[in-house]
């Protein structure tokens, strides 16, 4: 299929490292993209699904005061 050792020479050499260096960054890139991504939706979702169940409350408590 490919040639192993014309592989291994292209990328033992500066170039191939530098290709080798560019992919890691670009990899590291997406996965921080996606993990803040997913860190908003997550938190996001749960705050403001604390809002809606606090503004619910607040109805509930209009509805029906307490009584001393």
């Amino acid at each position: 299929m490919f040639d192993q050792q014309a592989l291994l020479e292209y990328l033992s050499s500066p170039e191939g490292i530098n290709n080798i260096i560019v992919g890691i960054i670009i990899v590291g890139a997406i996965n921080a993209i996606f993990m803040t991504y997913s860190v908003r939706s997550t938190y996001g979702a749960a705050k403001k699904e604390k809002d809606r169940l606090m503004k619910q409350q607040e109805k509930i408590n209009k509805l029906s005061p307490k009584q001393e």
